[in-house]
């Protein structure tokens, strides 16, 4: 059992997750060469066999100082959805073509599947998210060394701004922390929780 919640970015990122699945079992439904893949965080390099696929993972986060206090805090997520697609060379294209033809289409779904999600505010109580800006996209470079030749992709960013409480502490106070012991040598304190002060 967990003794804080779970960051509102984590609950983002899950959310995100589960939309983008369920659109794409609903595209692959009535037309199986739509689907894709979705995977959350993952780090190792995206593998031929698993394309077209979206990877969601968060890219870092800002604290809100204005409108942050000693009850409430704010933050903005930026939160990466990454897409990528391949393509086979045809008769009337080169696979480069074919890739990027299917990544402008994934890059589409990705964007109709997360829509009425921001819109909605990601499902989150009344009055959570403070600011979303509304996702950007923009293609990788040929830099980012893709698997193979005919790899393309691209990413949408967004970035969302929420207000979150800290969690109540039951530990001790800090101002009752005292400190038994110092090591000049290194001039560092080892410090005993709730001891005499």
């Amino acid at each position: 059992m967990p003794i804080i919640a779970r960051s509102a970015e984590d609950i983002l990122i899950d959310r995100m997750v589960s939309a983008l699945q369920a659109f794409s079992a609903r595209e692959e439904a009535i037309d199986p060469s739509v689907g894709f893949i979705v995977h959350r965080d993952q780090l190792r390099p995206v593998s031929q066999r698993d394309l077209p696929l979206v990877n969601i993972w968060l890219d870092g986060l800002v604290p809100e100082v204005g409108g942050s206090s000693r009850l409430m805090g704010q933050e903005t997520a930026t939160i990466n959805v990454d897409c990528y697609s391949r393509g086979e060379e045809g008769d009337e294209v080169t696979s480069d073509e074919a890739a990027m033809a299917r990544l402008y289409y994934l890059k589409q779904q990705v964007k109709a599947a997360l829509f009425a999600l921001v819109n909605a505010d990601f499902s989150l109580p009344a009055g959570s998210i403070s600011k979303k800006r509304w996702p950007r996209f923009s293609l990788f470079q040929n830099d980012l060394k893709l698997p193979e030749d005919q790899v393309v992709a691209g990413r949408w960013t967004v970035e969302i701004e929420y207000s979150w409480a800290p969690e109540d502490s039951t530990s001790v106070a800090l101002d009752e922390i005292a400190v038994s012991q110092t090591n000049r040598a290194t001039w560092s304190a080892v410090y005993e929780y709730g001891g005499p002060s």
